[in-house]
C-alpha cells in the first residue's frame, strides 16, 4: 500500500467519520451524565471502533462473498449511502441512514448507548463500513491488511480522545464551527460518492468504461 493510497484512506475515514459532528452527537446523548460516566462511555465506545474496523478489514469480503454480493454493486451501493449522507451535512440536519430520532430515545432508555448508537452507526456507519471493505478489496495483501489495521488503531486512537475530552473541545471550538466544519465534510463525502457511483457502475457495466 503506497503513501498516497495510505493518506487516501486516512482522509476518506476522517470524513466518513464526521469526528466533530460525531462529537455533538455524543455530547447530546450524554448530556444527562456526569462527565466521569461520559467519559466512561467514550472508553466502551472507543473499544468497539476498532473492534468494528478490525473485523470490516479482515472478513468484511468474506462476508459479502458468502452473500453473493459483488464488489461493483457494494461500491454503487455505498456511494448512494455517501451522497445521502452528504446532502444532509450539506444541509446541516442529521442524515436518517446514520442517525435518527429513534435512536437517541433508545439512548435514553439503555445503561449505555457506547455500542448502539454511539459507536455503530453514528460513528461507524455504512459509510465508514463501505470504506474499509473496499480498501481491503484493493489492498487483498497480508501485509496491506496489518497495516489498514494500523491505521484504523490510530483512528480509533484520536476519535476515542476526542470523545473522552469532548466537552472541552466543545466549549474551544463553539457551535457555529462544528457545524461549518460539518457542511464542508459534506461536501468533501458527496466527492467521494460520485466516484465510488461512477467505478461501480463501470463495474457492474463494463462497456461504461471503454
Amino acid at each position: 500500500m503506497s503513501y498516497a493510497d495510505s493518506v487516501k484512506f486516512l482522509v476518506a475515514m476522517i470524513i466518513m467519520m464526521n469526528p466533530l459532528g460525531s462529537l455533538s452527537i455524543f455530547l447530546q446523548l450524554t448530556k444527562h451524565n456526569a462527565i466521569k460516566r461520559q467519559r466512561k462511555i467514550a472508553l466502551k465506545s472507543f473499544l468497539t471502533i476498532i473492534i468494528i474496523m478490525i473485523i470490516s478489514i479482515w472478513i468484511g469480503s468474506r462476508v459479502l462473498d458468502w452473500l453473493g454480493i459483488t464488489i461493483p454493486s457494494f461500491r454503487f451501493a455505498g456511494g448512494i449511502i455517501l451522497l445521502l449522507m452528504g446532502l444532509a451535512m450539506l444541509q446541516s440536519h442529521e442524515s436518517n441512514v446514520s442517525h435518527t430520532h429513534a435512536d437517541d430515545t433508545a439512548a435514553e432508555e439503555r445503561d449505555s448507548i457506547a455500542v448502539v448508537p454511539l459507536a455503530m452507526p453514528v460513528i461507524i456507519g455504512p459509510g465508514a463500513i463501505s470504506t474499509l471493505i473496499i480498501a481491503s478489496t484493493d489492498s487483498a495483501g497480508w501485509y496491506d491488511r496489518v497495516w489498514l489495521s494500523v491505521l484504523c488503531l490510530i483512528l480509533g486512537v484520536a476519535m476515542g480522545l476526542m470523545l473522552y475530552y469532548a466537552r472541552n473541545i466543545s466549549d474551544a471550538v463553539g457551535d457555529s464551527v462544528m457545524k461549518v466544519i460539518t457542511r464542508i465534510m459534506g461536501m468533501l463525502i458527496m466527492a467521494i460518492a460520485a466516484g465510488m457511483l461512477a467505478t461501480g457502475l463501470i463495474g457492474l457495466i463494463p462497456i461504461l468504461g471503454k
